[in-house]
C-alpha cells in the first residue's frame, strides 16, 4: 500500500511541477488537502471507546510517558545536525561557526540522548523492553534507518537529478513516469517476498537477497555514465525489487522484537528511525554533490566552452542559461559546436558528483547486509497465537504467566 501511494504521489507531483514554473507549489497545497481530508475522515467516522482499560492519570504523568527529556534532546540534537549539513558547504564554510557549532552541539545532545536513554529511564523512546530479547530491534532499526537513507535521498531525489543533469529527460512529468521502473517492480515483487517469508517463516533471507541487490545498484550507479540512459532503467528495476524487502519485512522484524505494551511505539520508533536516515541521507549527499558541483562546474564548463570557441567574457552568460534551462540564443559568441561541447562536459561534471554521492552509500549498505546478516531467526514465534486480542478473551490459568511475563 505505501509503494502504491508513493507512485501515484510521484506521478502527480511530476505532473504538477510540470505545469508551470511554480507548479511545485500545488504539490503542497494537495498535501494540506489530502490531511484535512484525513482529519475530518476521523472526526466523522472514528468513534473510540469512552471507556478505557487504562487506568487515569494526571496531565503531569501523560506528559512523562512521552518521555519529554529523550525528545528533546533528541529533536534539538537531529536539527542541529540536519541544518549545520543544509548549511555547509554552500551557505557558510565548515569552519565556520555556524557550521562547527551547530555539528558539534548537535552531535553532543545525540550522546546525551543515548546516555539518558539508557540511564535515565528504562521505558523511554529506547524502551529497554526491546532489546531484551537479543539483538534485533537494534540491528531491524538500523537497517531500515540505511533503507531510508537510500530511498529518500538516492532513489526519490538523486535519481531524478540524474535523469535530468545527464540529458536522459527534459521535464519532471517524463521523469516522474521513468521513475515507475523502479515503483512497479517495487509493488510486484512484494507478493513473493511475502510468500516466501510466511511459508518458510524466514525474514532474514529475503531481507539478505534484498540489501544485496541494493547493494549491486548502488555500486553500479558509482560507476554512471552520461550513456547510460537505456541502462538506468534495468538499474531501477532492480533497485525496486531491492526496495520491496525492507518494507515489507522490517517493520515485522521489529515488532517480534517488542512485548505487545510497546508495540506502536516500536513500530513509530522504526519509521522514525527511517525518516531520520532519509533525512540525514538527504543532507549528506547534497553536500557531497553541491560541494563537488561548487568547486568544477565553472572552471570545467567554462573551460570546455572557451576551447571550443567561446569567448572568456560570454562564460558567466553561458553558466547562467545552463542553470536557467533557457536563454542560449542570447550568450554572445555561442553556437551549436561550442554548446555541444559545454553541455557534453556538464553532463560529465554532474557524472563524477553523483558517483562520488552514491559511492558514500556503500559502506552502510554493506553494515545493514551485516546486520540481517545477524538477526535471529523468529521463527518460532511465526504463529498463529495472537499475543494480545482486541476482544477480552479468558486466558487459561496455566498461560497466565506466560503471558503476564510477556507483557
Amino acid at each position: 500500500m505505501l509503494l502504491t501511494t508513493n507512485s501515484v504521489g510521484g506521478l502527480a507531483a511530476g505532473a504538477l511541477t510540470n505545469t508551470s514554473e511554480h507548479g511545485w507549489r500545488n504539490i503542497f497545497w494537495v498535501q494540506a488537502a489530502l490531511h484535512l481530508s484525513n482529519s475530518l475522515f476521523f472526526f466523522i467516522a472514528y468513534f473510540p471507546p469512552r471507556r478505557s482499560d487504562y487506568e487515569k492519570m494526571s496531565w503531569v504523568e501523560y506528559l512523562w510517558c512521552i518521555d519529554p527529556i529523550g525528545s528533546c534532546l533528541f529533536v534539538a540534537g537531529a536539527t542541529l545536525i540536519l541544518l549545520a549539513l543544509d548549511w555547509a558547504p554552500d551557505t557558510y564554510a565548515y569552519s565556520n561557526p555556524h557550521v562547527a557549532v551547530s555539528l558539534s552541539i548537535g552531535l553532543l545532545l545525540l550522546v546525551l540522548f543515548g546516555l539518558y536513554e539508557w540511564k535515565g529511564r528504562p521505558d523511554g523512546l529506547l524502551a529497554h523492553a526491546y532489546f531484551k530479547e537479543g539483538p534485533n530491534f537494534a540491528l531491524s532499526t538500523f537497517a531500515f534507518a540505511v533503507e531510508g537513507w537510500i530511498f529518500y535521498s538516492a532513489v526519490n531525489s538523486i535519481t531524478p537529478q540524474i535523469a535530468l543533469n545527464l540529458g536522459w529527460e527534459n521535464n519532471s512529468w517524463r521523469i516522474s513516469i521513468r521513475q515507475l521502473a523502479f515503483q512497479i517492480p517495487a509493488i510486484i515483487a512484494t507478493v513473493p517476498v511475502v510468500w516466501y517469508s510466511t511459508y518458510f517463516k524466514d525474514l532474514r533471507t529475503p531481507l539478505i537477497v534484498t540489501y544485496a541487490l541494493f547493494l549491486i545498484v548502488t555500486c553500479c550507479f558509482a560507476a554512471v555514465r552520461p550513456d547510460w540512459n537505456i541502462v538506468e532503467y534495468v538499474l531501477l528495476v532492480i533497485q525496486g525489487f531491492g526496495q520491496c524487502g525492507p518494507l515489507t519485512l522490517l517493520v515485522g522484524l521489529i515488532q517480534f522484537t517488542a512485548p505487545h505494551a510497546y508495540l506502536a511505539t516500536a513500530t513509530g520508533l522504526a519509521f522514525a528511525g527511517r525518516a531520520i536516515g532519509g533525512a540525514f541521507g538527504s543532507a549528506v549527499l547534497d553536500a557531497i554533490i553541491n560541494n563537488y558541483i561548487a568547486g568544477h562546474l565553472a572552471k570545467e564548463v567554462g573551460g570546455a566552452a572557451i576551447n571550443a570557441g567561446l569567448p572568456s567574457s560570454s562564460v558567466k552568460a553561458l553558466l547562467t542559461a545552463f542553470s536557467a534551462g533557457t536563454g542560449f540564443d542570447t550568450v554572445p559568441g555561442l553556437n551549436s559546436t561550442i554548446l555541444a561541447a559545454a553541455t557534453f562536459q556538464r553532463q560529465w561534471t554532474y557524472t563524477h558528483a553523483y558517483r562520488l554521492a552514491w559511492a558514500s552509500i556503500i559502506p552502510f549498505v554493506v553494515l545493514a547486509i551485516v546486520a540481517v546478516a545477524c538477526t535471529k531467526s523468529v521463527k518460532h514465534m511465526m504463529t498463529e497465537h495472537v499475543q494480545a486480542p482486541v476482544e477480552k478473551v479468558n486466558i487459561p490459568e496455566k498461560n497466565q504467566e506466560h503471558e503476564m511475563r510477556t507483557a
